[in-house]
């Protein structure tokens, strides 16, 4: 059995507006909107980073930042529940597994209670890469 793999997918932010946040964050970053599935595009906006394979998740809400986070990491993975497991043995702990939207997650926290969340691959191409990148 091979060694499962992950690599952060997306830098998730919060925002009430996600027209405001894409006309905001593209020109913060000089990033490009990238096409996502229609029924994914009412709450997700994703961005393209110039520089970076990482992208920016922009997610809607309209709840108040009284505890959870505005900023998060989307870890992906070849293996969710090995990641997660990886991840709770350096100390996170599962906070709330979510099936919605046609994803599949776990949203996790780490020692500090931090939000970030385990998910199924996004870029598999890029998580291949991550793959021969890490047996070197």
């Amino acid at each position: 059995m091979s060694p499962h793999v992950s690599r952060v997918a997306h830098f998730v932010i919060d925002v009430a507006d996600l027209d405001q946040g894409v006309a905001f964050w593209s020109a913060a970053l000089d990033a490009t909107e990238e096409p996502i599935n229609p029924d994914s595009s009412k709450v997700y906006r994703r961005l393209r980073l110039p520089d970076s394979e990482i992208r920016v998740l922009l997610q809607l809400t309209n709840d108040p930042k009284t505890a959870k986070e505005r900023m998060h990491l989307d870890l992906e993975t070849d293996d969710v529940e090995a990641e997660v497991r990886r991840l709770e043995a350096l100390g996170a702990i599962r906070w709330d597994h979510q099936n919605e939207r046609g994803f599949d997650f776990w949203v996790m926290r780490d020692p500090w209670r931090n939000e970030f969340c385990v998910l199924q691959p996004e870029f598999p191409g890029l998580l291949a890469q991550r793959r021969r990148e890490s047996r070197n």
